[in-house]
């Protein structure tokens, strides 16, 4: 799944020394949006107030620990933890959840409290450890993810619209890197390993359709609760089995990169072993269709079972940068990855699937893909916009490619209303897949910041992405205004829109869509420390 992440974090940190080996850091930020569906309508969905504090203890300095005691090889040590806690206000004051939520739905949902990361960096030269609960972030990519898979995504409460920094979740591992420096033509290169022994997470993303980032295919935001077996209506019951990797050794990823530079280009070779992205698997096994009639008025209860399950990946990919003074005066960016393990539905508009591609009859399979991306970025004089200060622009095409590539190939089921010798069945909804993927899927991202005011107090951005297949976009017009050393305002419009409802990125094909848009006023203030 591409996961976009438009509001890059451009606030600065201020650090309070608390002692000459102890310094604290954190902020304060109340987050206002108002969903505006075409601006049609308006209706707060979210008021999250977040605290996040960041402490880091050095304890061992220059080869000294606590000031005195000497620790030979070992020249620094420091141990750092991040803590942030979440209360989004909206389930008390917004009617529109209340009446969604039971008390105990919207308790768990408005409080966050969590021990975002801790670790403790060790620096044994020319060797330096990282050891504890971490985020690792590899490649070039601005706005999407192509070798910057090693930590999840939690996409619950606002997609990949806020900083990744932010959304990333932290896992225990620990990460090595050890410098190499000057190898021949290659300047400043060393190789990191990154071994996570058994803390796997799946990506976070909810199919909740009373939650307002809710993710769904095309259709209704409602559950699928019937199906239509020759002519007649059944209630739909699903059982889901979690197949899970265990938290084991076995479960245990890997990886490996070696960076360097050669006569100026910054380049990486990067190989992950890990898992796939969750895929279904449908259990004809456990099928069965009870056919004694129920109280909603149903003929009978169809009940199925699935597997939700997790392939074995290898993530193997290139990454580079090159910074051209002479004559574009831009930075070149490239990344490629092979992600092996991707899964994939398989279905097809009517009738069963031909002979031999789904042997198990379980509606899966796995699939081999590619992504490619080309990137520049350029400070450019604007004058006519901007007299004082240069404009940063920054433009990248995204190509993903399925080598295996098959017709039946699905993505996301989507919920319709039932209909019955065409009449629609009042409350009842049936589940169908009509996403088709396509064998080359592509989007582009094009971004502008620049500066006004004395000392650059407000700072507007400019962000656009844009699939041409599905003819869909987003567009987010925002701007910061400093209004202190610490205080912060932002003011965001997030705009969606597209001729088709089914993509593969997740911008204006899933959330332009006239029935469910989620275009966005965001209104943030921000106290850093």
């Amino acid at each position: 799944m591409a996961l976009l992440c438009l509001l890059l974090p451009r606030q600065s940190w201020g650090i309070i020394a608390l002692r000459p080996d102890f310094e604290i850091e954190g902020f304060l930020q109340a987050e206002n949006i108002l969903r505006t569906p075409q601006f049609k309508d308006a209706r707060f969905i979210m008021q999250r107030n977040t605290a996040q504090l960041e402490g880091r203890y050095h304890f061992i300095q220059e080869g000294q620990a606590f000031g005195w005691l000497s620790t030979g090889p070992l020249e620094d040590a420091t141990f750092t933890v991040i803590g942030r806690g979440v209360y989004d206000s909206i389930y008390d004051i917004g009617e529109h959840f209340s009446e969604r939520f039971t008390a105990q739905e919207k308790e768990k949902r408005k409080f966050e409290y969590k021990l975002r990361e801790s670790y403790m960096d060790l620096a044994l030269p020319p060797l330096s450890l990282r050891i504890g609960r971490q985020q690792v972030v590899w490649g070039e990519t601005d706005n999407f993810r192509a070798l910057d898979v090693i930590n999840p995504l939690d996409l619950r409460w606002h997609w990949s619209r806020e900083a990744w920094e932010d959304i990333r979740i932290p896992l225990w591992m620990v990460r090595a890197i050890y410098d190499i420096g000057k190898i021949g033509p290659l300047e400043e290169s060393f190789v990191e390993a990154v071994w996570i022994p058994w803390d796997y997470q799946r990506g976070k993303t909810s199919t909740d359709p009373r939650r307002p980032w809710a993710f769904f295919g095309s259709g209704l935001r409602q559950r699928a609760n019937s199906v239509i077996i020759n002519g007649q209506v059944y209630d739909l019951r699903t059982n889901v089995f979690d197949r899970k990797p265990d938290r084991s050794l076995e479960s245990s990823q890997a990886g490996m990169r070696f960076k360097g530079i050669w006569r100026g280009i910054d380049f990486s070779f990067n190989y992950f072993f890990t898992f796939g992205d969750t895929g279904v698997k449908v259990r004809p096994d456990l099928s069965r269709l009870d056919t004694n009639p129920t109280a909603s008025g149903a003929a009978g209860t169809f009940t199925s079972g699935i597997n939700l399950v997790n392939a074995r990946s290898h993530v193997i990919g290139f990454a580079a940068n090159y910074s051209e003074e002479k004559y574009t005066q831009s930075v070149f960016r490239v990344e490629t990855a092979l992600a092996t393990g991707v899964p994939v539905r398989l279905g097809r508009t009517a009738g069963p699937l031909p002979a031999g591609l789904d042997p198990d009859n379980n509606r899966y399979e796995t699939a081999n893909r590619t992504v490619v991306m080309l990137a520049f970025d350029r400070p450019t004089w604007i004058r006519p916009l901007n007299k004082l200060r240069t404009f940063f622009l920054s433009g990248q095409f995204f190509w993903r490619h399925y080598l295996d590539y098959n017709k039946f190939y699905r993505g996301s089921s989507s919920v319709r209303h039932a209909v019955l010798d065409d009449r629609i069945l009042p409350n009842r909804f049936i589940g169908v897949n009509t996403d088709r993927i396509t064998e080359d899927e592509f989007v582009m991202t094009f971004s502008a910041s620049t500066s006004y005011g004395p000392g650059g107090l407000w700072q507007p951005l400019f962000v656009t992405a844009y699939d041409p297949k599905a003819t869909a976009g987003y567009n987010r017009l925002s701007v910061d205004y400093l209004f202190s050393n610490h205080i912060i305002l932002r003011l965001s419009q997030d705009i969606y829109w597209g001729k088709s409802y089914e993509g593969p990125w997740s911008i204006g094909d899933r959330f332009g869509r006239s029935g469910d848009n989620r275009n966005e006023t965001i209104l943030s203030v921000i106290f850093q420390f």
